[in-house]
């Protein structure tokens, strides 16, 4: 009876250290990642500081970028993404919730050995590995022709994976709306000077009965028809073209543009002048 309670009592305080023990391990861990957090962008890790806060256990979750940014790798899909990657890890920073995820990116150059290890084809490639009480490092692939190379897509799946709820939070862009408001500027400008040259040709009837018969013309020629049915511009019969469709229930593109240009012609001629043929 003795025995019992001795070896029960000693399996509950190497539980309690065992406890005590990948609590300090995951402390010291999210101590190493705050000293290395950037203030708007990833972590950028080495080699060794990938080990470390990869290997379980770990109470945290941590997006990983697997990247090649040197101009000799000539990495395109690297260098767009990066941005993109930034500005995630920047948006869940604005959330201000520490100890719970991080955003990091380790460079090839940096880290040649844990791209052999991990055997990668491709880069970028993004590794969730989310929070463990085991010791290896699982993790989860995001994969990029599911998801796609956009902010808005890896946050969707970090929302998922991690368990956490944020969005992308752009920067303003000024220019653009510099832009735009200059534009605007410059269109009213334009249209205070040429006001009465504006109202004429609003007013003109000759402009709005040819545009109405224009309209005309196109809807009644098959132009709706086309734009459904998307029919060829125009088709083949023993290698030679061929430019009225057989049958009742088909036209070519092609077939539907001469029969508005001779509908066209008769209004326009009796506008404008006789035409004697």
């Amino acid at each position: 009876m003795l025995n019992a309670r001795f070896f029960a009592l000693l399996l509950l305080v190497l539980s309690v250290a065992s406890v005590h023990c990948r609590s300090a391990t995951s402390a010291k861990k999210i101590d190493q990642l705050n000293s290395l957090l950037a203030k708007d962008t990833a972590i950028r890790l080495a080699a060794g500081d990938f080990d470390y806060v990869t290997a379980g256990p770990r109470n945290y979750s941590l997006i990983v970028s697997l990247t090649a940014l040197a101009p000799e790798m000539g990495c395109v899909p690297c260098r767009a993404f990066e941005q993109e990657f930034n500005l995630v890890a920047y948006s869940w920073q604005r959330k201000n919730i520490r100890n719970k995820l991080y955003f990091a990116q380790l460079e090839f150059n940096d880290g040649r050995e844990v791209f052999q290890k991990l055997k990668v084809q491709s880069v970028p490639m993004i590794l969730h590995f989310p929070p463990t009480e085991a010791s290896n490092a699982d993790f989860e692939v995001y994969d990029l022709n599911r998801w796609g190379l956009t902010g808005n897509a890896l946050v969707k799946f970090v929302n998922q994976a991690a368990h956490v709820n944020f969005a992308v939070r752009r920067p303003i862009d000024w220019n653009h709306y510099g832009l735009v408001g200059a534009s605007g500027l410059g269109f009213l400008v334009a249209l205070r000077l040429t006001w009465k040259y504006v109202v004429a040709v609003l007013q003109s009837r000759k402009l709005w009965s040819t545009a109405l018969i224009g309209w005309s013309v196109l809807m009644c020629s098959g132009h709706m028809w086309n734009t459904i049915r998307t029919p060829p511009y125009t088709g083949m019969k023993n290698d030679k073209p061929e430019i009225v469709a057989p049958g009742f229930q088909n036209q070519f593109v092609l077939e539907t543009q001469l029969v508005g240009i001779l509908c066209k012609a008769p209004p326009f001629c009796s506008r404008f002048g006789s035409v004697s043929l």
